[in-house]
């Protein structure tokens, strides 16, 4: 297209000096007085130049002088019009060159029929409208052509503007990156230096998918606008900002020395920019960014692997907290390819069989028998083997596969109850719920779906959650635990104690059961202040009317201690670690018999 673009303005250019230098050339030949020959070298020089001239009002200018240069010889000096007839038709193409689609080729045949007016006899008056006529109509008609091919020309350059912009940001989209992305490759790959070289700078928002989905749509879509507003502030000579995806934004920073530093100064900016309060539904908002940086012909030597890098670089950044930036370095791949494939697997784990449930029994203090059990997910990945709930949780809250996961725990829960039922006087099962899956409108009614198709009574479910997670939207959060209480469901906070809640908060709380943090437990038994918090936390709990477990239970004198301060339950490796559906049901046999 750009090939095109110049073969089609050298054309044009040589069309408009040839018949500038034909018409300049005839002009000359006339038998003139020598002022008259100054003034068409003027006319000649001044029209070339408004020609070439780019700044519209330099260009109108000197096209002035130089249609007054023609309109005084021809009062100053006139000629007979059949002289000059031929030569007189081609000054209006000039000027239909020089401003083409414009009414300056019809002024100037207007005029120049005028300025010969005042030396023509009535005689020769037929041959002046005749022969004006057809200059006229020949100006009119190279005019009005020359108006619709602007216009068109116009509208291609619009349509391709469009083809080109993001609709929703205005920046510019993914077409417009990928095709600016391969140029800047072509042209530093020839001209690069040592230390030279261009950046790709890729930007994930942090948060984003979680306002969109609490909020709707059209919230979403004013945070992208504002994200964009904001990226666009950075953009210029150097550097370029596109939307790449749905919440994927990229910089590409031109080829330049000391490269690495305007990348880390750039992302560095833009996290700051990142982080300030978004407007939305009249209440403010934060979000983070993720950046991986990307250097040519430094990091790829190809526009794919620049891309796949400046990704890889992103991803390490959400691994390492989010709210960041990070360079590709060639050590970093391994890490960070897995935590790829581990996103990519983790969406079909349950379909692939990949995922378990293991149940840690819940023991009564005082009976020393199990009487449910908490629901602990495990993912064998044929790759990496048995990978940990603390890394592929986080990677599974970062989109809608918790959703997936969480529906899937529940239905196999909900199976695996019915079993355990069977063989004892087992009384429920609890699964963890996520931040993410409260925050999900339909999550109370999903979970009623699924309890209704395994014919599970929702008061065979404990949902437990953790206490950072309330702490979030805790009013929303509060909401939702409500409508499950008012469904049967026994309810449970977990890791009481390590999110500095309020205890009016907690009296707030529609829950059943108070889970004391193993941190606390741990050292119970030697140390006395964490012994004294557990006691407060039991008490607190049986002024309120809860039931206690205590997790992380590994030692006989910890349940000592729990026991005396009238700890109700616990659960923990002192009793048995987790295990699999099989051998739980053993333990529950062995329990019954």
């Amino acid at each position: 297209m750009m090939f095109l673009k110049k073969v089609n303005t050298s054309v044009i250019t040589t069309i408009f000096l040839t018949l500038l230098a034909v018409c300049s050339a005839s002009l000359f030949n006339l038998d003139q007085p020598p002022i008259a020959k100054w003034m068409y070298m003027l006319f000649a020089l001044t029209t070339g130049a408004s020609y070439f001239l780019e700044h519209p009002p330099h260009k109108k200018f000197l096209s002035i002088i130089s249609f007054i240069l023609i309109f005084a010889i021809g009062h100053l000096f006139p000629l007979d019009i059949e002289d000059i007839e031929e030569i007189y038709i081609g000054i209006p193409i000039l000027y239909l060159l020089i401003f083409p689609g414009s009414l300056w080729p019809i002024a100037v045949g207007f005029a120049i029929l005028t300025a010969y007016m005042h030396s023509v006899g009535i005689a020769e008056m037929f041959d002046i409208v005749e022969d004006g006529l057809e200059v006229i109509v020949i100006t009119t008609f190279a005019c009005v052509m020359s108006f619709y091919q602007q216009q068109t020309k116009r509208q291609m350059m619009q349509f391709r503007e469009e083809s080109y912009t993001d609709y929703l940001t205005g920046l510019s989209n993914r077409k417009k990156f990928q095709e600016f992305l391969y140029h800047q490759v072509d042209k530093t790959k020839h001209i690069a230096k040592a230390g030279e070289g261009f950046a790709l700078i890729n930007i994930d928002l942090d948060g984003f998918k979680k306002i969109n989905d609490q909020l709707g749509h059209q919230v979403g879509d004013q945070l992208l606008k504002q994200v964009g507003r904001r990226l666009e502030s950075f953009t210029g000579k150097d550097y370029s900002a596109y939307r790449v995806g749905g919440d994927e934004f990229a910089f590409i920073i031109k080829s330049s020395k000391n490269i690495a530093n305007k990348a880390q100064s750039l992302s560095e900016s833009i996290l700051k920019q990142a982080t300030k309060p978004y407007e939305l539904t009249d209440k403010k908002y934060k979000i983070s960014a993720s950046i991986g940086i990307a250097i040519y012909p430094q990091d790829a030597f190809d526009a794919e692997s620049l891309v796949v890098r400046a990704d890889l670089a992103m991803y390490k950044a959400k691994a390492e907290g989010k709210g960041r930036y990070s360079f590709y370095q060639q050590k970093l791949t391994e890490k960070t390819i897995r935590y790829r494939e581990l996103e990519a697997d983790l969406k079909l784990a349950a379909q692939r069989d990949q995922l378990s449930l293991y149940y840690q029994p819940k023991v009564d203090i005082q009976t020393g028998k199990i009487f449910s059990a908490e629901a602990l997910l495990r993912w064998h990945h044929p790759k990496y083997g048995h990978v940990s709930p603390f890394e592929f949780i986080k990677i599974a809250e970062e989109d809608d596969t918790i959703l997936d996961i969480g529906r899937w725990v529940a239905e196999q829960a909900c199976k695996d109850i019915h079993h355990f039922k069977a063989i004892s006087d087992i009384e429920n099962i609890a699964i963890n719920v996520s931040a993410r899956q409260l925050a999900d409108i339909d999550f109370v009614d999903k979970l009623k779906v699924i309890l209704a198709k395994q014919k599970c009574p929702p008061h065979w479910i404990e949902i437990e959650q953790t206490e950072s997670v309330l702490m979030q939207s805790t009013q929303d959060n509060i909401e939702v635990l409500k409508q499950l209480k008012e469904h049967g469901f026994s309810l449970s906070l977990d890791d009481f104690g390590t999110s500095y809640s309020s205890l009016s908060q907690l009296g707030n709380l529609p829950i059943d059961i108070l889970k004391i943090d193993k941190r606390f437990v741990d050292h119970c038994d030697t140390n006395n202040k964490d012994h004294m918090i557990v006691r407060t936390i039991i008490q607190l709990a049986q002024n309120l009317g809860l039931r206690t477990i205590a997790e992380g239970v590994e030692t006989q004198p910890q349940l000592e201690v729990l026991k005396s301060e009238g700890c109700a339950s616990y659960q923990g490796y002192l009793f048995s670690k987790p295990l699999p559906t099989d051998e739980f049901e053993v333990l529950l046999k062995v329990q019954t018999d």
